[in-house]
This record gives C-alpha cells, structure tokens and sequence, in this order.
C-alpha cells in the first residue's frame, strides 16, 4: 500500500469545500429535471461527416487519463468522483447520457486503483444507465460478481472494465447511436480532467498530471468539432456551450509539458472544470 504525504497541509480541506460549494450552487431539484424533460429527448440522429465519424468512433476511454494518475503516484480519492448515491437524480436522456459518460471515467480511475467497492458501485451505476438507455444488452449481469473473483489482480479488473468499454462503443456505432455516444464520451471527457485538475493540487509532484491534462485540449477540441455538427438541437447545444467553457484550462493557466502547476492555478482549474461538471451531475 502506497502512503502519500502532501506538501500543503490545507490543500486537502480547499479541494473538499470547492467539492462542497460546487454541490451546492449547482444542485437542481427533481422539479427542474421534469421541466426541462420536454426538450431533453434524444429524437433523430444527424449523419455526421466521415472525419467526425471517426473522431467519435476512436475517442478515447477515461483510461489514457487514469493510467497516468496511478503511475504518478497520486491518491485514489472517492470523494473526487460522482456519487453513487446521485443516480436516482437523472430521469432525463440528456442526464443519463452525460452521467453514463462521468460514471464510466469514475469507474476508469477505480479500477485503475484497484478499489474493489467502489468499482462495484460504478459497474451498477453504469449499468441502470445503459439499461435506460436501451444499450444493457452490452452488460454481463454477472459483471460485479467477476470484480469480486479477480480482485487480487488489477490488469485483469482493468481488462474486465476495458472489454466493456469497448462493447459499449461497438453497440452504440452499430447501432447509429452517435448521439448518446458524444453525451457518454462529453460526460467522460469532464469528469476525468476534473478529477485529474483536483489530483493536480493534491499530488506533491503533479508533472505527470499536468502533462496529461495539456494532451486533453485536442480531445475538447474534437468534441466540441462533434458536438457542432448537431448545431442548434435542443439536447446537443446546452453541453456544447458548457464544455466550450474549459477552454481556459488549456490557455489561462500556462500548462506546458513537463513543468507543474502550482497550487493556485491548480486550484483555478479546479474551479473551472468543477462548473461544468457540476452541469452534468445535479
């Protein structure tokens, strides 16, 4: 077991009250959700172009980031990801989409680390969301049951988590689903660069971190080449506009490959993609 130790004592207690004051300035209540539901209904797919086709069919899962957490050393935190316990708030397909996405990078960073609970508690998540969204033919039912047998080994948990992956992309290709495969992958996208911008103020070395986030612009950039091709629709627009809002991660803050960030730019970050994730989650 790795024992960590930060440099800012007080760094640990910022991250959870900018967690807390994010949850509470962005929570919506059920009422919200059933009034935006009349707009939020995945209806008809747009024929995308060949080249966008393919940024969507080959964008890549939350892992590219997680892998990078882990091998820098950073703490698994499970207060940095979505909880469980939120998944009773989405009854929209917009919500479920997005939440599909951010459970799915949650569950990336857990397995990575090996946590077997809460790995677990991602797998259900995941699962009632595709259930909902018509795509459950994908999940083995016994899924948690297999985390449970092979968690002495973490490549084979991180097999596991990446073989479904994998089958969810291929269903949604198959099927013409492009446009619940942006939402999941917008979902993904945000929470995992949240949760890497957090780890950024939390780890005592972040240049590794700091390096990985400076490779997410040109998947932002992507989405946001997908996510216009849906141009004015009522369900597309709104996560367009919200993720346009990261872009001052990756131009107001001096990143650059192999030097770190310093506590209050990390922090700034935090706050930036803990706005548009807070979007996607209450």
């Amino acid at each position: 077991m790795r024992v960590f130790k930060f440099r800012r004592t007080g760094l640990f207690a910022v991250v959870i009250s900018l967690l807390l004051l994010q949850a509470c300035d962005a929570q919506r209540d059920h009422e919200s959700a059933e009034d935006e539901s009349g707009s939020d209904i995945i209806k008809k797919e747009v024929i995308l172009s060949p080249g966008t086709q393919d940024m969507l069919n080959f964008f890549p899962t939350p892992f590219e980031v997680t892998t990078i957490l882990e091998e820098s050393k950073a703490p698994y935190l499970f207060n940095l990801t979505n909880s469980p316990s939120n998944l009773t708030r989405y009854f929209t397909q917009r919500t479920k989409a997005l939440n599909l996405g951010v459970y799915s990078a949650d569950l990336a960073y857990s397995s990575t680390f090996n946590r077997i609970s809460e790995t677990e508690k991602f797998i259900y998540c995941t699962a009632r969301l595709a259930e909902d969204l018509g795509i459950a033919g994908v999940y083995d039912k016994n899924l948690v049951n297999k985390v449970s047998l092979i968690k002495d080994s973490r490549d084979s948990l991180v097999s596991m988590v990446k073989k479904f992956f994998g089958e969810t992309n291929d269903f949604l290709r198959r099927n013409n689903r492009n446009q619940v495969a942006v939402l999941v992958a917008s979902g993904a996208f945000t929470e995992g660069l949240y949760i890497a911008s957090s780890l950024c103020l939390l780890s005592p070395d972040n240049r590794m971190i700091a390096q990985t986030i400076v490779k997410q612009q040109m998947l932002l950039d992507k989405l946001l080449v997908i996510l216009g091709e849906y141009g004015m629709d009522s369900t597309v627009k709104p996560v367009a506009d919200e993720l346009s809002k990261l872009r001052p991660v990756f131009s107001d803050f001096g990143l650059s490959p192999g030097n770190p960030i310093s506590a209050k730019k990390a922090a700034k970050m935090v706050q930036v993609t803990g706005q548009v994730r807070s979007f996607m989650i209450n």
